[in-house]
């Protein structure tokens, strides 16, 4: 349907420059889903702002660079008339039409209308399954059909009411649960083609589909021999070691695990069968197989070039029903050493570099060992402020004690375990830390490629700290004794554990972060061990808060007992073209309890920096009204923190010398607040008082988007300064960062 009524304007339309696309009538699907199907577009706008077509006018002053005129294409026009009615019938609008009307302005330039009458959505009256075999009592097919999205309750054993929105796409989820149920279960030959999915109208309830899925498993097959070959970093295969594990444990009767080692591979046999899920001889798994290549990947010192049933990798022969396995691997090199250099703004400019030498194959067991050492350094009011730490780390692919009985177990798939050993030492502004040891003890676990846990069985921090003269002065000026005594606890040496549990969500890209969302929480509890030592070995039956320090000298070590809680959840959704709309909610509470009113200082939750409500700068914010500038703060950080974060950003130039640019708007908001067992009135937690506390930072910034790496730089205003008050501050603060602030 056009709008004009000359045909000297359909026949110039090469020549119309496409103005503006519009959807009318859509009220199930948003015009961004429906303008994603299209091909017809105008010119990409500027931050879309209509009419702003930025690139069109630089192609205009030179055909070399911007974006050539999006020309309106009737053929191009009627194809996605063909999309759009193929999208809605996919959805269940089965009697949807899609019209188009096409306003002319002027000799140069059209819109164009998509008219679209939806109807109404069909509907899955009722789901009928035939043909599933019967497997065993586990494999129940009843309990496997009940099991489905699609279907509500029961009628009979393979009829199921459903009352679910029709559409291809639930249809296909719902075969492709068959298909991996089948091969899961024995039936390797299964196929795309094994399932067909056969859709019936009501001839009355035209609205009303029955579904029936037709299920044809074929044979059930056992696993093979396993054939592995191992490689060196060189990719030589010339002095191979070859090993074969038969019998219980490794196979079946009869069955073999045959493995072929280059010695430039240095590892051991047995670390490459321990990885297999499957045993040759067993009834087929295509999870447990296909798991087995996650096993071997997750190793860290390795490739895996080959994993099929053939020796080429073309397709397997089903004529049999033993299914051989052939796996191809090469070893990483074994020895890298790593450089990191950074510039960064905390609370002035400063730079940092580190090395690592890492061992990616320690004892021939995919163990990973890591030597690192990194200083860094920032210049902040004249004075020079430093940290430098050396670490080490042991880590390996599995659970140990006292967890490796949950190895290879299917919902702790891919664990590693790791040892952490570190020194640190460092000047800050306001105090010294001549030393600071620690001890971690982790296991992580990959549930699956999104979803991971990480346990931290065990963290033994001892912390040596000292403030300085001229801070401990103007603490004495402006304090009594009482006080000051109670502020410079934070700085007398500290022996504390962690015991943390953390679980995390992330379905994103983790450097990108332009759709999906991520999710982490976390729990600790922390003095358990001091406490003991304090209570039970030291001085049975009086707990006094310390413990003897560990250089037996007359000086004690202080102790906080606490509990510690926080939730992250961060949401990315695309809006308009090339833009993410992004936003960020924070909750954290710590409690302490026991001898100790305190928490640990590096267990404290600490506001603003460039990762964090910008505007202000890093652990300076807060605790409410306090303003550290002043010295008003008598103990740094918080117990409680709420915080939110909202940014738009979007990419107004791709790939321009060599990179994405863009650029971003953000507002964020929050603080910290001290707990009720804190010693100190001023700075703590009211219902009646927070929310005029909250401050609020909002500015605008660049950047540079590698495919790797994200450069940012922002500039923040404090629109609500909890000293000034709203819209009083009008300085400008600069922050700096590698990545995204979240």
């Amino acid at each position: 349907m056009v709008a004009g009524n000359t045909d000297t304007d359909e026949q110039n339309d090469d020549d119309r420059r496409i103005r503006r696309v519009r959807f009318v009538g859509n009220q199930s699907f948003s015009n961004g889903e429906l303008r994603a199907i299209v091909r017809t577009r105008p010119n990409r706008q500027f931050l879309g702002i209509p009419g702003l077509t930025f690139w069109y006018q630089l192609n205009r002053i030179s055909n070399r660079i911007g974006e050539p005129p999006s020309l309106l294409d009737r053929s191009v026009l009627q194809r996605d008339i063909e999309r759009l009615t193929n999208f809605y019938e996919s959805n269940g609008f089965r009697s949807a039409i899609i019209d188009t009307n096409i306003t002319y302005f002027d000799r140069e330039r059209v819109e164009v209308s998509f008219m679209i009458r939806e109807g109404r959505q069909s509907r899955i009256r009722t789901i009928y399954y035939r043909g599933m075999p019967q497997m065993d009592t586990v494999n129940d097919p009843v309990a496997f059909y009940k099991n489905s999205d699609i279907v509500t309750r029961a009628i009979n054993d393979t009829s199921f009411h459903s009352g679910q929105a029709f559409t291809y796409e639930k249809i296909a989820e719902e075969r492709n649960r068959i298909i991996a149920h089948l091969r899961n279960n024995g039936y390797a030959s299964v196929t795309r083609d094994s399932v067909i999915a056969v859709v019936r109208q009501d001839t009355v309830e035209t609205l009303e589909l029955d579904v029936l899925f037709r299920i044809f498993p074929g044979q059930i097959y056992q696993f093979g021999n396993v054939h592995v070959e191992l490689r060196g970093p060189d990719g030589q295969f010339d002095r191979v070691r070859k090993d074969t594990l038969s019998g219980p444990p490794h196979t079946e009767e009869s069955y073999e695990i045959v493995v072929h080692v280059d010695e430039s591979a240095k590892t051991r046999t047995g670390l490459i069968a321990r990885q297999l899920l499957f045993q040759p001889g067993t009834r087929y798994d295509n999870s447990a197989y296909r798991n087995s290549v996650n096993q071997f990947q997750n190793l860290g010192m390795l490739v895996v070039n080959q994993f099929g049933h053939t020796p080429d990798g073309s397709l397997p022969d089903f004529s049999e029903q033993v299914l051989p396995v052939y796996v191809r691997m090469q070893t990483l090199p074994k020895h890298r050493i790593q450089l990191d250099f950074f510039g960064m703004r905390r609370l002035g400019f400063g730079a940092g570099a580190g090395v690592r030498y890492i061992n990616n194959n320690l004892f021939r067991g995919a163990e990973n060992f890591e030597v690192g050492l990194q200083g860094n350094f920032e210049f902040v009011g004249g004075t020079l402020l430093n940290s430098t730490e050396l670490s080490t780390a042991y880590t390996v692919r599995r659970l140990n004690f006292p967890f490796q009985r949950l190895d290879q177990t299917p919902f702790f798939l891919n664990a590693s375990t790791r040892y952490r050993l570190s020194w640190a030492q460092s000047r800050q502004e306001n105090f010294t830390i001549n030393a600071n040891f620690r001890f971690n003890n982790q296991f992580e676990v990959r549930h699956r490629p999104q979803m991971a846990s990480l346990l931290d069985l065990i963290e033994l921090d001892w912390l040596d700290a000292s403030a300085t003269p001229e801070f401990e002065r103007n603490l004495r000026d402006r304090f009594d004794e009482i006080i000051v005594e109670r502020i410079l606890e934070d700085f007398n040496p500290q022996f504390s554990s962690i015991i943390r549990y953390t679980f995390r969500y992330a379905m994103t890209d983790l450097i990108k972060r332009d759709y999906g969302f991520f999710s982490e929480s976390s729990i600790e509890l922390g003095g358990t061990i001091p406490f003991l030592m304090d209570r039970f070995l030291f001085d049975p039956g009086d707990v006094q808060g310390t413990v003897p320090s560990l250089n037996l000298s007359d000086s004690t070590l202080t102790y906080s007992q606490f509990v510690r809680v926080s939730f992250d959840y961060r949401n990315y959704t695309p809006v308009l073209e090339n833009g993410t709309f992004a936003w960020r909610a924070f909750a954290g509470y710590a409690h302490a309890f026991g001898v100790t009113q305190q928490i640990p200082l590096n267990r404290r939750f600490f506001a603003g920096g460039s990762n964090d409500i910008r505007g202000w700068p890093p652990l300076r914010l807060g605790p409410a009204d306090l303003d550290a500038s002043a010295g008003e703060v008598p103990i740094n950080g918080g117990d409680l923190k709420l915080a939110g974060f909202m940014e738009y950003r979007h990419i107004i130039f791709h790939n321009f010398l060599n990179t994405n640019w863009g650029i971003a708007g953000f507002t964020d908001f929050g603080n910290i607040w001290y707990g009720t067992r804190n010693p100190f009135d001023e700075g703590k937690f009211r219902f009646d008082e927070f929310y005029k506390q909250i401050a609020v930072g909002s500015g605008f910034g660049l950047r540079l988007d590698w495919e790797y790496l994200v450069f940012r730089i922002d500039i923040a205003y404090r629109v609500h300064d909890l000293q000034r008050g709203w819209f009083n501050n009008s300085n400008p603060y600069w922050h700096f960062g590698i990545g995204h602030s979240f």
